[in-house]
């Protein structure tokens, strides 16, 4: 289900899309949200891990045709499906679908023969220093690495590429407290999905942070800024104190 944040994520990072950009979309409500908001974009590419109903609409109406790819030209490559009867009825015999093994599909070096690959994925948290936890709660396991810093890594090399991580400042905990999901530093023992020199921007309902070239003390304080703004001033007091 998409969300009113996530619309405003989606919204943010479909503005940062250009005609011609091969993109990457990551599993859940984010990546959909953010297909919703490119029906006027023309010429997209895709070279993706996964596809689910979301691109649907940009299939049928020729928003995504990989005409200006640089590998697969006219293709969409993607190495597993998740969605309705309608998404498979659509792929079945479809010549514009290029199903390859996921060790073609996700290889970096594949990846970024493309040039401007936009690399879109979710997570879990984030901290200050834009270290990405998406597997996790605190020590308990919630999911697995998949594709995520593959693509990251092939939208890093490719020629113009780009990539964003997409998150909700915040989620209620069982309780029903709010709880931050940018945090100072992940919590110790809990799994770093990707290390900050892969992270480029970070986005949340509230702003998108761009850290690329950033010292660790900008870089907090960016993070700060898309923050809930509960939590707002208690991250920017720590980024204060403890970057420089």
């Amino acid at each position: 289900r998409i969300g009113e944040e996530d619309r405003a994520i989606g919204k943010y990072i479909a503005e940062l899309v250009r005609d011609g950009d091969c993109l990457q979309l990551g599993i859940g409500a984010v990546p959909d949200a953010v297909c919703s908001f490119l029906g006027d974009k023309h010429d997209l590419g895709l070279h993706t891990e996964m596809i689910s109903d979301g691109v649907l609409p940009l299939l049928e109406s020729g928003v995504i045709n990989g005409k200006r790819k640089q590998r697969d030209v006219g293709k969409v490559c993607v190495t597993f499906l998740m969605g309705t009867k309608k998404l498979y009825k659509y792929v079945d015999n479809n010549p514009i679908i290029n199903m390859l093994p996921v060790d073609v599909c996700n290889n970096p070096a594949v990846i970024s023969e493309n040039d401007n690959v936009v690399s879109i994925n979710s997570c879990v948290e984030v901290d200050l220093q834009g270290q990405v936890c998406a597997e996790a709660i605190g020590l308990r396991q919630i999911s697995g690495i998949g594709g995520q810093m593959d693509f990251l890594e092939g939208a890093f090399r490719s020629k113009g590429g780009r990539g964003y991580i997409c998150l909700n400042s915040s989620r209620r905990d069982k309780e029903g407290n709010l709880r931050s999901n940018i945090v100072p530093t992940i919590p110790g023992g809990s799994t770093i999905s990707v290390p900050r020199t892969m992270i480029e921007c970070v986005a949340t309902e509230y702003g998108v942070a761009h850290l690329a070239g950033l010292s660790l003390g900008e870089r907090a304080a960016a993070m700060a800024s898309i923050a809930h703004p509960d939590f707002r001033e208690e991250l920017a007091r720590y980024a204060r104190d403890n970057f420089r």
